[in-house]
């Protein structure tokens, strides 16, 4: 296929620049606090572990068999996720596995045991286990909710996020489902696909990659907020079967997309080893034609208490819809504001000058580095304290698309695009840079990021693929805050794809302090 001849293409640009990725896996951050361990280094006989592919850091199962571990290799079913560590294991059965182009990967996260939850596999009927969960991420989605949606088995629908990034371990119930069985009187399907609560839950262990990636043990990256948030929004699109309403005209190869979304942080928790609580409700559905868009409103409970709220729409589309994406601004492509405005920036090359911007701050002891580059994603930034569209300060990211980055294995299996959550946090890490190059963090003891309380608003209006050569961020600080020994940071934010602005955001929250409190 086409397709997979552009991606070998890219493989043989991306194998010839495995050195230069292997002496970033080797880089050792400076002192701090907590001083996170050396990833090893990669074997230059496999090129799996080299690289963009990111296997240290956190719990993860052993790597699935070597006969997946390749990319452009053909579409085939009918094969088992023996890697799963529950696999198999005290009655539990294995889930399938179905190869595409690109290897998978171990599994990140395993059901906390005990729980009464995850003993029933039955497809189509709840409460879902990890099971199902694990079909509906890598194989057959009719293993998780039944044979009406046995069409989706052989298609390059989009599935539910995969391995380091399947974070829904389990749906309890559905509640306010409206349906009048065996009458398609709702778009062609006989559920209202504007109807239905969902209730589901992450088991999330305080050894999860994520936490060993961050700048300290206990900060949940923002993306991964993101992603527990709106994943179970993935699943009750289908359990309503909104995709059954395009695919009956249409055919089942169809792209479910996050399209806006309004996020509130109402609490800082420790989220480490616990049960995060999903109630997401379907608030909308309307058919456009040969798309439709759905919406969301979602909780995050932990403990009986919520810290996280979404309002979030997302659409489903025919794949060509995405073959001319327009993005923000009509198709017109564009140069980031600091070419436009020509305004002069400090240059650091990543990882190799990352030492470097953080010695010039003199930061002493600190936790503001991030220690994996598995969320590390710019290849290098530039940075002006005084640029901006609000003249507060400005920086710019910029990355090479690189069919190996370790996020196309997870989303989607067999539809890989980069998440949205993973621009936002691309844009995180470039504010936390320039946050460090603005002496934000000096005269703070040990100081460490975390999320600001507050809301954030998304747009996105397009998409990044393997088959895109570059991506650039940029960031327009609006506001700097300090008060009470902490600073607060508030910027607006652009994500472009081969110079198409596809992605908007206001609100982007930074909070410094000390992270001895």
């Amino acid at each position: 296929r086409a397709e997979v001849e552009l991606l070998k293409r890219k493989l043989v640009t991306a194998e010839a620049s495995l050195a230069s990725a292997t002496a970033a896996v080797n880089y050792i951050a400076p002192a701090r606090v907590p001083l996170a361990a050396a990833q090893p280094a990669a074997r230059a006989a496999d090129p799996y572990t080299m690289g963009g592919l990111h296997l240290a850091g956190g719990f993860r199962s052993s790597l699935p068999p070597a006969q997946f571990m390749k990319w452009g290799g053909p579409i085939t079913g009918g094969h088992a996720l023996l890697w799963h560590p529950w696999a198999g294991k005290n009655g539990h059965p294995t889930p399938g596995f179905r190869a595409t182009s690109y290897p998978p990967r171990p599994i990140c996260f395993t059901p906390f045991p005990g729980n009464p939850n995850d003993t029933n596999h039955t497809p189509g009927v709840l409460p879902l286990s990890w099971v199902n969960l694990c079909e509906f991420m890598c194989n057959d989605l009719s293993k998780c909710l039944g044979a009406e949606f046995s069409g989706f088995d052989h298609s390059s629908a989009s599935r539910s996020p995969a391995f380091d990034l399947a974070l829904t371990t389990r749906v309890l119930s559905v509640s306010d489902l409206v349906q009048d069985k065996g009458n398609p009187k709702f778009f062609g399907v006989d559920t209202d696909s504007a109807s239905g609560t969902m209730v589901a839950e992450f088991d999330c262990p305080a050894d999860a990659w994520f936490f060993a990636a961050s700048p300290r043990d206990d900060l949940m990256p923002y993306s991964i907020l993101m992603e527990i948030a709106l994943q179970t929004c993935g699943i009750l699109t289908s359990w309503n079967k909104a995709p059954l309403t395009i695919a009956l005209n249409h055919g089942y190869d169809l792209l479910f997309r996050n399209l806006d979304a309004t996020a509130t942080l109402l609490e800082s928790v420790d989220l480490r080893g616990k049960t995060i609580i999903n109630t997401s409700k379907c608030t909308g559905y309307a058919m456009l034609g040969q798309m439709s868009v759905q919406k969301f409103s979602t909780v995050l409970t932990v403990d009986g208490k919520p810290f996280y709220q979404v309002d979030s729409s997302f659409g489903w589309f025919l794949p060509a819809v995405f073959e001319k994406q327009v993005g923000l601004d009509g198709g017109q492509k564009r140069d980031c504001w600091h070419v436009t405005a020509d305004h002069p920036l400090h240059n650091f090359t990543l990882p190799a000058d990352e030492a470097q911007l953080f010695a010039t701050a003199s930061l002493g002891v600190h936790s503001l580095m991030r220690r994996s580059d598995q969320v590390r994603f710019m290849d290098g930034v530039g940075l002006s304290l005084t640029g901006g569209t609000h003249g507060r300060g400005y920086g710019h990211g910029f990355k090479k698309v690189d069919v190996c980055d370790w996020f196309f294995s997870c989303h989607f299996w067999c539809d890989p695009v980069m998440p949205g959550s993973l621009g936002l946090e691309a844009m995180h890490e470039t504010l936390e840079l320039w946050c460090v190059h603005a002496g934000l963090a000096a005269g703070i003891h040990c100081p460490t990021f975390s999320h600001d309380l507050g809301k954030t608003v998304w747009k996105y209006r397009g998409q990044l693929t393997p088959k895109n050569d570059c991506m650039d961020v940029e960031v327009h600080v609006s506001s700097v805050q300090r008060a009470d020994g902490s600073v607060t940071v508030v910027a607006d934010a652009f994500l472009y794809v081969d110079s198409l602005r596809v992605y908007q955001v206001s609100g982007l929250r930074l909070r410094i302090a000390s992270v001895i409190q």
